[in-house]
């Protein structure tokens, strides 16, 4: 008894619907082919029938890399007091006279230029409402003592 392999099974799956024909020649030419495609491979129709009787074998590979939970958060503590020292506002009037300072004497690099020259048109057009963010505030002031620190030693 000759195992066949999986080419054979291939083509013997797209030839056996063929015999569900309704024309009597097609299911001749059907049989044939298939006849000649288990003689090919050296495997008989008993072949077949012995490989249509084995069990098949599915294996099912199941991952189970983590349990996802889905919370429901009803109440929550509020949030520790941040670590970091909170940075005061800064005002309009303030952003616009430092910031011209900077832009006219201060060697700021062409991206330290271009957030001096946003900073100080922000200011100028927001006026009362103007704000940085915290980290605006952060560059911005260590622009300031830069610059600061550059006059101290030159002087």
């Amino acid at each position: 008894m000759a195992d066949i392999d999986k080419k054979t099974i291939t083509k013997l799956q797209k030839l056996l619907p063929l015999l569900t024909s309704d024309q009597p020649g097609e299911v001749a030419a059907t049989v044939a082919a298939i006849l000649r495609t288990l003689g090919s491979s050296g495997a008989s129709m008993h072949d077949l029938v012995a490989a249509l009787d084995k069990p098949r074998v599915v294996r099912k590979i199941v991952y189970r890399d983590r349990i996802v939970v889905k919370e429901k958060v009803v109440y929550r503590d509020p949030e520790p007091a941040s670590k970091q020292p909170t940075l005061d506002a800064v005002s309009a009037t303030d952003v616009v006279q430092a910031g011209r300072l900077l832009i006219a004497e201060a060697f700021l690099r062409e991206s330290e230029a271009d957030f001096v020259r946003n900073m100080v048109a922000k200011a100028e057009r927001d006026g009362d409402l103007f704000s940085m963010t915290p980290k605006q505030r952060i560059w911005f002031r260590e622009l300031s003592v830069r610059h600061r620190d550059m006059g101290a030693m030159h002087a």
